[in-house]
This record gives C-alpha cells, sequence and structure tokens, in this order.
C-alpha cells in the first residue's frame, strides 16, 4: 500500500508556503469569540439586576392583631370595609383576631360576632385569613383546665366561624416548659392538619453573641434553647412570629443590633429542620410601658433590625415572610407612615 502525502505549494525560492485558509473560518472565529462575550455580559448583568431585585423586594405577607372589640361588637359595614382597606393597601394578608376574653373566674367569654365578623372581612377582602388570636401568660398554660378551654375553642372557630387557623400567643413561656407542649399538640388536633397553626416565641434575652446587647429582661429562663425551639416547630407549627420587643435597652442602635440577632438566630436555627416554619417578626406599636420605650423601639428601628437581620442569615433569609404590627388598635397614622415607607418602600407622596 502506497502512503499518498498531501502535496504543499512551494515558493520559486524552495520555502515551503502554506495554502491561507478561507477568510470565512476566520470571521466564524470573531463570531463566536463575540456571541460568547455577549453572553457573559448578559449573565452578569442579570445576576446583579437579581441582587438588587432581592434586596429591594419585600415579603408581603404581613399581619396584625385584632382586638376583642371586632369580635363583640356589632360590625359596622363602613368599619369592615376601610379595615379591609387599609390591609389590603399594606399587604397584610393574616389577622390575628381576639374572639374571646378571659373572665376573672377562668371561662371564656366568646365575642358573639366573631363569624360575623370573618365573613364580612373575607368579603371586602378575599384572600385574607382570619386566626384565632389566643393570648395567655406562662402559668395559665400551665392549668389543664385552660387548656382544654382554648383548644374546644380554638375547634369550633375553624369548624364553625370559618376561621382559617389558630395563633398562640403566649408570654414568659419558660424554656422546656411541657404544658406548653400539651397545648401546641391540643391546638393542631383541634383545628386539623389543614388549618394554619402560629405560634409567637420569645427573643434570646440572653445572647449568645458578647457583641448583642443585654437588656433589663434577660431572664435565662425565659431564653429557649435550641432544641426547644425546633421541639415546638416539629409539632407541625406553620409559623413562629418573633416578640422581638420589650428588650429594656436604652439606644436604638443597640436595639436594632439586638433584633437582628434575633432574626438571624431564628433562621438558623429554622433552617436545619427538613420541614422549618416560616417567620414573622412583630414590630411594636404599643404604647411605654414596662422595658418598652416606644423611642428606641419605634417601627423605624425595628424595621432597620429585621432587615439587618435577614441580610445576616443569608439565604436562610428567605424564611423571613413578613412582619406584623403589633397591635393594630395601637399604630397612629405616622407609624402606618413608617411602616409603608421603610418596609414596604412606598415614597410619602
Amino acid at each position: 500500500m502506497r502512503l499518498y502525502r498531501r502535496s504543499r505549494l512551494r515558493s520559486s525560492r524552495g520555502h515551503v508556503r502554506v495554502e491561507q485558509g478561507s477568510p470565512w473560518g476566520v470571521w466564524a472565529v470573531w463570531a463566536g469569540a463575540v456571541v460568547v462575550i455577549a453572553l457573559i455580559i448578559i449573565l452578569l448583568i442579570q445576576q446583579i439586576a437579581g441582587s438588587v431585585l432581592k434586596d429591594d423586594k419585600k415579603p408581603s405577607g404581613n399581619r396584625t392583631w385584632l382586638e376583642f372589640a371586632w369580635a363583640s361588637t356589632p360590625l359596622n359595614e363602613e368599619a369592615i370595609q376601610q379595615l379591609a382597606d387599609r390591609l389590603k393597601d399594606n399587604g397584610i394578608e393574616v389577622v390575628y383576631l381576639e374572639a374571646a376574653a378571659w373572665r376573672t373566674d377562668g371561662t371564656l367569654l366568646e365575642g358573639e360576632f366573631a363569624a360575623q365578623f370573618a365573613s364580612s372581612i373575607k368579603e371586602a377582602y378575599p384572600g385574607i385569613k382570619v386566626l384565632l388570636w389566643l393570648r395567655m401568660s406562662g402559668p395559665e398554660i400551665g392549668e389543664p383546665e385552660r387548656r382544654a378551654a382554648v383548644s374546644v375553642l380554638a375547634g369550633k372557630s375553624v369548624q364553625e366561624w370559618g376561621f382559617a387557623g389558630v395563633q398562640l400567643n403566649g408570654r414568659a413561656v419558660a424554656n422546656n416548659s411541657e404544658s406548653f407542649i400539651e397545648l401546641v399538640r391540643s391546638l393542631r388536633s383541634a383545628i386539623g392538619s389543614e388549618s394554619m397553626l402560629s405560634v409567637t416565641v420569645p427573643p434570646d434575652r440572653i445572647p449568645n453573641d458578647p457583641a448583642v446587647p443585654i437588656g433589663s429582661t434577660a431572664e435565662p429562663g425565659l431564653t429557649w434553647d435550641v432544641n426547644y425551639k425546633q421541639r415546638v416547630v416539629l409539632l407541625s407549627i406553620d409559623e413562629i412570629v418573633i416578640m422581638a420587643h420589650a428588650a429594656g435597652l436604652m439606644t436604638t442602635a443597640d436595639y436594632e443590633t439586638w433584633v437582628a440577632y434575633q432574626v438571624d438566630t431564628y433562621a438558623q436555627v429554622m433552617a436545619e429542620l427538613d420541614r422549618p416554619a416560616g417567620i414573622v417578626v412583630a414590630l411594636p406599636t404599643y404604647d411605654a410601658a414596662p422595658d418598652h420605650d416606644p423611642e428606641v423601639e419605634s417601627i423605624r428601628s425595628a424595621v432597620r433590625g429585621t432587615n439587618a437581620g435577614i441580610k445576616r442569615a443569608g439565604k436562610n433569609g428567605d424564611l423571613v415572610k413578613g412582619v406584623g404590627l403589633y397591635e393594630y388598635k395601637t399604630t397612629d397614622s405616622l407609624e402606618w407612615a413608617w411602616f409603608r415607607e421603610d418596609w414596604l418602600g412606598v415614597k410619602p407622596k
């Protein structure tokens, strides 16, 4: 077999002359390079724009607490419509309604207009969720009779009044409280697996981070450890609300640092679970009280702290679904304006 070698042209001087390639090949190389560079630029722009949008995007799942009067007095349809309009305009998708109040003898007084309120507000604002707001102290939760009473009420609110679920607002609940665990289990059983179960959780009164200030309310027994936080959420909790107020701090800077720590800490704890609960941060709007100075713990400082905590939590910050105005009746017009500007990003006209 003969092997043939491709002939190469030679110059008249005897040097090897290489055949010039087609000019189209050169253009193809340049065109490919331009396309690759263009794609890289587009991807960079999208990444930067996406990052900006993510930073600017605010969770729309905001909440507020409505006092017993909304469930215990005859409804005013005009007032209901005004309430619905304000809630809708401010991205508030869930309300916690105090539909019953404790009598001095330890029994519950039900609001006779609770079901009518739920029906009317949902008609005026389709899509809004009404949850039963159960306010109980640690000692009250420790009483079996009261736990049984609120469990019955919870079932009634969902099955008869058309509520979407329950929010348990436990105050001064000790770390590793078994009575609180029993109550959460009982409430879930009463409302069923499809209804929403929300619980408030306490801030860490004694932060693990030495850079975070400690206020005047540093009671070790009221700071939940990681295991207890996760144990509560594993009881099929849909949402936790961090009650990031009454810190007893003296400056807004300290308060903002403290709030950021609470948000970041709970986000990291939730992220360790296979089924983490959504996080809501309560923004205090109530009047001066022990350990709560409204000039320090304002909506503006609470929002700044919340934003800092979300940023600090990184990707786990996505677990924060919104904030809650605590409470509706104490939120004045200036605080609504701050909420809209600082949290919703709506500039004043």
